[in-house]
Order: structure tokens, then C-alpha cells, then sequence
């Protein structure tokens, strides 16, 4: 009756077990960047909804932003930012003075330029 294992038998053993442990490490690591990517489009849309209503935070005072009529771009969370407003059109009756304006706010990853949020709204204005 045989009492130990062949030298065939523990190697086999030890490529299977390699094996499984290269896939979990791999499936981990493809997991956080999967993590990864989700938080950074997370913060995109964050700032693209934030910059939507309320372009403050492209402040031509900040030397990093060039603000050209309704163009408006510089980087802000990290990201690189345009929000971009159309001409305003009057709406409803003239006494109500209410306008709308169509507003694009476009976020871009600043290390390969990809865009990871893109926003446009229709809002009301009254100036």
C-alpha cells in the first residue's frame, strides 16, 4: 500500500492551486479598477450637475480659466471642465420675462483627455 505522494502528484497539485491564485489576484485587480473608474465618472457627474446650475466656480479670476461669452472652461475636482450656454429664448408671454437657455457642461479625465460626463439641460432664467 503506497504511503506518499509522487513528485507528478504535488506538482500537479501546486499548478492547479497557482493557477487559482492568479485568477482571484486577477479578478481583484480588475475589480478596484472597476472601482476606480465608477468613482471618477461618480465626481464627473457631480461637478457636470454642480457646474450646470451654478457656473461660479469658473471664476475668470482663476488664471486657469478662459471664459469667452457663454463658453466657460478650466479645471475644477481634478477634471477638466466646458459648460457651454446657448442664446436665451423668451418663453411664455412677455410680462412673465422668463427665458430659457440651453446649457452643455462636458467633463474630461485630464490623463487621456476621454470624456467622462456630459450634461444638457433646458433652463429658466429671468433676468
Amino acid at each position: 500500500m503506497r504511503k506518499a505522494f509522487t513528485l507528478i502528484e504535488v506538482m500537479a497539485c501546486v499548478l492547479i492551486l497557482t493557477l487559482g491564485l492568479a485568477a482571484a489576484t486577477g479578478l481583484v485587480f480588475f475589480g478596484i479598477r472597476l472601482a476606480s473608474s465608477a468613482h471618477a465618472k461618480s465626481i464627473g457627474m457631480a461637478t457636470a450637475l454642480t457646474v450646470l446650475v451654478d457656473p461660479t466656480p469658473l471664476q475668470p479670476a482663476n488664471p486657469a480659466w478662459s471664459v469667452t461669452g457663454s463658453t466657460a472652461s478650466g479645471y475644477l475636482n481634478g477634471l477638466w471642465v466646458e459648460r457651454t450656454a446657448g442664446r436665451p429664448v423668451a418663453v411664455g408671454s412677455a410680462a412673465s420675462g422668463l427665458q430659457a437657455v440651453t446649457v452643455t457642461v462636458d467633463v474630461f479625465e485630464l490623463q487621456n483627455g476621454r470624456k467622462f460626463a456630459s450634461v444638457t439641460r433646458r433652463l429658466l432664467i429671468k433676468p
